[in-house]
C-alpha cells in the first residue's frame, strides 16, 4: 500500500514539476511588447541619421523630412493612427539594443555580421544602394576607371559604424591601386575633411553622395559623383530581436506601400479605390474586408492610414528623392518587380 502511494506522490510530483516547468518557460519566453508599449507611449520612437538628405534631414525650425522619416510616419499612422506621432533623434544600432528606440530607420546595410552578432533584426529590404565615390573634379577624373589610374590618392571613409572602410579596403586590394585610406570617426567629420580638401575623393552610399551634390547646387561643378558601384547596399529598418510581432509589423508596413502601388491604389485615390474597388486583395488592403489587423491586434484600416497619411512607396520615392525632389533619381532597382525593379510584396492574403 505504501509501494502504491509513494508510486502515486512520485506521479503527481513529475506532473507538477511538468507543469511548472511549462509555465515557467512560458514565462522565460514571453517576449516584450513594442507595439504595446508605443500605444501607451502615445509615439513611435524612430532612430535616424540626420545628415542623409532626401533620407533623414531636421530643418532649421527642427522639422525631420526624407524618405527614412516617411516610413517612420508610416509605422505611426498604422499603429498610433496619426503620422505625426514620432520622436525622431540621431541614433545608431547600439541605441536600439538598448531599448532608447523602437525602430532604427537610419539607412543601415543589412549585412551577415549585423544580422548575427548584434542582437537585432532586419524587417526586409525597403532600399536597394551601393557605394561609390565622390571627388574634386580638379583632379580630373570623370569615372572610377580614370580614378585608379592615379596614384597616392586619399579616401575618406567613415571607420567603425559603416561598411564603407571594408567595402573600400576589399577594392583596394582586390584592384591593387595605390590609394591611402584617411579614416574619419563622423559622417559631418567625413564631409569637413573632404570638402576642405583634407581628402581627394570621399566613399559613402551613391544615393547619398547625389544627395550631397545636390545640396551643393552654388559649386556642384566642383565636384564629380562616379556613376559606378563597388558593393550591395541594401537597407533596411531595424529593431530589436526580442519581438518578433514587431518585426513583422514594421516589414509589413513597407510591403502595403509596395503593395498599394502594384494595385494603383495612390494618396490622392485611396478613398476612390476604397469604396469603388472589387479586387480581393485591394479590399482586403484598405479594410473593407475584415482580416488584416488580426495578426497584429490593429484595426482593419491600419494599412489604409498608411496610404491616406503617407502615400506608397513611389508617392515617398518621389516626394523625396525622385522626380518631386531636387535629387531627381531615378527607381532604378527601387522600382516595382512590373516595372524592372527588385520590390513586390507578398500576397495579401
Amino acid at each position: 500500500m505504501k509501494s502504491i502511494l509513494r508510486s502515486v506522490l512520485s506521479i503527481l510530483g513529475l506532473s507538477a514539476l511538468v507543469i511548472f516547468s511549462g509555465f515557467a518557460n512560458s514565462v522565460v519566453a514571453q517576449p516584450s511588447s513594442t507595439l504595446k508599449e508605443v500605444q501607451e507611449r502615445g509615439f513611435v520612437k524612430c532612430g535616424v541619421t540626420g545628415r542623409m538628405p532626401g533620407f533623414s534631414i531636421r530643418s532649421e525650425n527642427g522639422e525631420w523630412t526624407g524618405f527614412n522619416i516617411d516610413f517612420c510616419r508610416a509605422l505611426a499612422s498604422a499603429v498610433l493612427k496619426n503620422a505625426d506621432a514620432i520622436q525622431a533623434s540621431d541614433y545608431w544600432i547600439d541605441a536600439l539594443v538598448g531599448g532608447d528606440i523602437d525602430v532604427l530607420h537610419a539607412g543601415s546595410t543589412w549585412t551577415f555580421g549585423r544580422d548575427t552578432t548584434q542582437k537585432v533584426e532586419f524587417s526586409g529590404i525597403y532600399f536597394y544602394d551601393g557605394q561609390g565615390f565622390i571627388t574634386h573634379a580638379n583632379l580630373g577624373a570623370k569615372n572610377l576607371g580614370e580614378a585608379m589610374q592615379k596614384q597616392g590618392l586619399k579616401v575618406c571613409a567613415i571607420s567603425k559604424t559603416s561598411t564603407a572602410l571594408s567595402n573600400l579596403e576589399d577594392f583596394i586590394a582586390q584592384k591593387n591601386v595605390a590609394w591611402e585610406i584617411v579614416q574619419i570617426h563622423t559622417m559631418d567629420g567625413m564631409w569637413r575633411a573632404f570638402f576642405g580638401g583634407r581628402c581627394d575623393m570621399a566613399i559613402h552610399d551613391r544615393t547619398a553622395l547625389a544627395g550631397i551634390h545636390a545640396q551643393r547646387l552654388n559649386s556642384a561643378a566642383d565636384f564629380v559623383v562616379f556613376p559606378e558601384v563597388i558593393s550591395k547596399e541594401p537597407l533596411s529598418p531595424a529593431v530589436r530581436q526580442d519581438d518578433f510581432q514587431w518585426r513583422d509589423l514594421v516589414a509589413w508596413v513597407t510591403f502595403v506601400t509596395v503593395a498599394a502601388e502594384e494595385f494603383g491604389i495612390t494618396q490622392q485615390n485611396v478613398d476612390f479605390m476604397k469604396a469603388n474597388s472589387t479586387a480581393p486583395e485591394v479590399r482586403r488592403l484598405l479594410g473593407v474586408d475584415k482580416g488584416l489587423g488580426k495578426g497584429f491586434g490593429l484595426d482593419d484600416e491600419w494599412a489604409y492610414r498608411v496610404i491616406k497619411q503617407v502615400g506608397n512607396y513611389a508617392d515617398i520615392f518621389e516626394r523625396n528623392l525622385g522626380i518631386n525632389s531636387i535629387f531627381k533619381m531615378s527607381r532604378g532597382l527601387n522600382n516595382t518587380w512590373q516595372n524592372g525593379g527588385l520590390h513586390y510584396a507578398p500576397p495579401l492574403r
